[in-house]
């Protein structure tokens, strides 16, 4: 009985653990988002550009997930919760910093999601590299590109209704390599195919962002990048 006791009062401290750990986030996160609303408000900076600072700054909240949260419910959470926060915002004309835009995206939904999904691949496989790597790309190379894209268009073309530019497409390459570089295990510098890959992931998750439109790059690019990573490890 004093064993079973004993367990149940982990498992309680466990629990609360997480549900300090997830009200932690969702105010701190919410706080950003307040914080990127205050800026759009008092300055000339355009919702395309606010809504870029909101994505990587929650990206970067996100970045610490796999330090400070153990089970994938607290992400699952926290995806819902916000999810519920942005679609009554979209709907309600609340935090224009984010919904203000000429194009139609859901993007914002579809990232909330794929942090979720990304995290629970990694607590799955037990190996960090598919969380920090395919949402290192989704939160730096997609907004950062789109930044690029729009100072730099070079050369501009369509995909189902979706404007990229060359210059945009050409950073996010760059990015994506820096990032595969960055995160791939030290370990495999000695794998004759190891720059080979490198080279082909950034091929195609520059490409799958490319083809993307209305946000769906949120997504695509992280399970592609995903599946990739899965082939080079197992394979």
């Amino acid at each position: 009985m004093l064993k079973l006791q004993f367990f149940f009062t982990l498992a309680k401290i466990y629990h609360m653990n997480s549900l300090y750990i997830f009200l932690i986030y969702a105010v701190i996160i919410f706080l950003v988002l307040l914080f990127i609303e205050f800026i759009y408000r008092k300055t000339y900076l355009s919702a395309e550009i606010t809504r870029k600072i909101a994505h990587i700054g929650s990206g970067i909240i996100g970045l610490t997930f796999p330090l400070f949260i153990d089970t994938h419910w607290v992400v699952f959470g926290l995806a819902l919760v916000f999810s519920i926060l942005l679609l009554y915002s979209k709907y309600n004309g609340f935090f224009p910093s984010i919904f203000n835009v000429k194009r139609k995206s859901i993007g914002e939904l579809l990232f909330v999601w794929d942090t979720w999904l990304l995290f629970l691949l990694y607590k799955n496989f037990e190996n960090d590299i598919y969380f920090y790597l395919p949402y290192s790309v989704v939160v730096f190379a997609d907004s950062l590109a789109a930044v690029v894209g729009k100072s730099l268009p070079v050369e501009k073309y369509r995909f189902l209704g979706s404007q990229k530019s060359l210059g945009g497409s050409m950073f996010f390459f760059v990015i994506s390599m820096f990032f595969t570089l960055l995160f791939m295990p030290a370990a495999n510098y000695d794998d004759s195919y190891f720059f080979l890959f490198v080279f082909v992931f950034s091929v195609v998750v520059t490409f799958v962002e490319a083809i993307s439109f209305s946000g769906f790059d949120n997504m695509s690019v992280p399970v592609v990048a995903v599946i990739m990573l899965y082939f080079y490890f197992n394979f």
